[in-house]
């Protein structure tokens, strides 16, 4: 690829083939603190794991989104249910194939 070097391709959540631009961190090259984000993640479906390991080239970037996401996503008084529903309605809205 010129001036891409090597490239992941992994498939979306509605079956296109993505190409991941920035090369995601090896799980075993980060500290516990983000195996844990990762772990968590895995175990909660979301957000999306290639999006933590790309992220975790820069932990604290990564902290700092995954603590939003968990604020947003699982606080607050409004059901994560109701949230879920409102996320794929705004992806619909978009042409989104979340």
């Amino acid at each position: 690829m010129p001036g891409g070097g090597n490239r992941l391709l992994m498939s979306s959540p509605w079956g296109a083939m993505m190409t991941v631009r920035i090369p995601p961190v090896d799980e075993q090259a980060v500290d516990d603190r983000v195996r844990r984000a990762f772990a968590d993640a895995a175990a909660r479906g979301a957000p999306n794991p290639t999006l933590l390991r790309i992220l975790a080239r820069h932990p604290i970037a990564l902290h700092a989104f995954y603590e939003g996401w968990q604020d947003t996503f699982y606080g607050g008084i409004v059901e994560h249910p109701l949230k879920e529903l409102m996320r794929v309605r705004m992806a619909r809205l978009r042409n989104c194939g979340y």
